[in-house]
């Protein structure tokens, strides 16, 4: 990824409640992206159940991590419902700076 700030978006629909979909998204065990080795989620900082939740995500590309953010809206769409996921990633971050933002808090 070159650009100094980017944004993924995926609008999908669920055949299935708002409620309900919402209840699968903000479960930890079933984050939407995983945990692995490139994408560490952090803390919830926001949930507006049952219609929007979102986290603090940190992305990892060998030493270039970039911090940022993933929010989840969910809302009704007929007889099931519509699912946005924008996953917000910031400018690079050199491991240099991590450390001292780090030291610094």
């Amino acid at each position: 990824m070159h650009d100094e700030h980017a944004e993924v978006e995926v609008d999908e629909h669920i055949d299935a409640p708002p409620a309900e979909v919402f209840e699968y998204v903000a479960d930890p065990a079933r984050r939407p992206f995983g945990d692995d080795a490139r994408v560490q989620f952090g803390p919830e900082i926001e949930r507006d159940e049952p219609s929007r939740i979102a986290w603090r995500v940190t992305t990892s590309d060998g030493d270039v991590h970039r911090d940022g953010r993933v929010d989840i809206v969910v809302a009704p769409d007929g007889a099931g419902s519509r699912v946005r996921v924008s996953h917000h990633i910031g400018a690079p971050v050199a491991p240099q700076a991590r450390a001292e933002l780090a030291i610094a808090a």
